[in-house]
């Protein structure tokens, strides 16, 4: 004989009720859960996001990247090179980046245009942002060459400047130190890097008051002398003040030629070390 339940409604009714009890208290849970659980969105896998469409390139964009480039060689184009002492313990005296000239040492900032990172013989080289600028020292005084006067890559043959016939000449010897030349370059902001010089009438750097002047007073000028080469060189005028810079930078053996009481001079000067 089989056994079949039987259930009476009120009990059946009872049963549901428990069921969607349980039901919503599963439910409860759940949200209770999403409620207070701790965030862990580091571990959560996420889709990677859609390449751009060929439609959203800008090649103006890209154009501007390769513009900010070229403002910058066009912006040290405007910055000149008055004198230069190379070498690792160089000093450059720049103008262009203030008002007035500036003297800046190897590793020092060149205003807006970045650091100076080498002083050689004819040149500075300025990183901005790893973008190399060279300036150049203005060869002023240099006399024009055809072509074919000189190899590629070779210096421009320059004027020398002989003593005048029937002048009455002497020599001396002096000796310096390139700490002794270095140290004249460098008192920062050179606003006043000529003081004490001027242009002479018949050519030349006048040394009108050395007590003003450092580099009249390193190389031991007086008062009333008119510096008019260095090595040979025309220094025809204030301007040529960087070729006389240059050149002791450059050299440990030069010659100057002054005029000193209507007598023409030659200092010979030994820079050691």
């Amino acid at each position: 004989m089989q056994f079949r339940p039987t259930f009476h409604p009120k009990q059946l009714a009872h049963l549901v009720q428990i069921g969607l009890g349980l039901l919503l208290l599963w439910l409860l849970a759940g949200l209770l859960w999403q409620i207070i659980a701790p965030s862990n969105q580091a571990r959560a896998l996420r889709l990677a996001q859609e390449a751009p469409s060929k439609s959203s390139f800008d090649p103006a964009a890209v154009s501007r990247l390769f513009q900010a480039g070229q403002s910058v060689a066009a912006e040290a184009s405007t910055l000149s090179l008055k004198a230069l002492i190379s070498g690792s313990n160089g000093v450059a005296i720049i103008e262009g980046v203030e008002a007035s000239a500036i003297a800046v040492k190897l590793g020092g900032d060149v205003g807006s245009y970045g650091k100076l990172i080498a002083a050689n013989r004819d040149h500075i080289v300025i990183d901005a942002n790893g973008s190399q600028r060279k300036v150049y020292l203005k060869a002023s005084g240099i006399a024009a060459q055809p072509a074919a006067d000189y190899e590629p890559g070779s210096l421009p043959k320059v004027s020398t400047l002989a003593p005048a016939a029937n002048a009455t000449t002497s020599t001396s010897a002096i000796t310096l130190t390139r700490g002794q030349l270095t140290g004249v370059l460098q008192g920062g902001n050179l606003a006043n890097w000529s003081k004490g010089l001027g242009t002479s009438a018949a050519g030349g750097i006048a040394v009108e008051q050395a007590s003003q002047q450092q580099l009249a007073q390193v190389l031991q000028l007086r008062d009333g002398d008119i510096i008019k080469a260095v090595n040979g060189r025309p220094l025809n005028k204030l301007d040529d003040l960087s070729l006389l810079y240059a050149a002791f930078s450059q050299q440990s053996q030069l010659s100057v030629m002054i005029t000193r009481q209507d007598q023409q001079h030659t200092i010979s000067y030994t820079v050691n070390p």
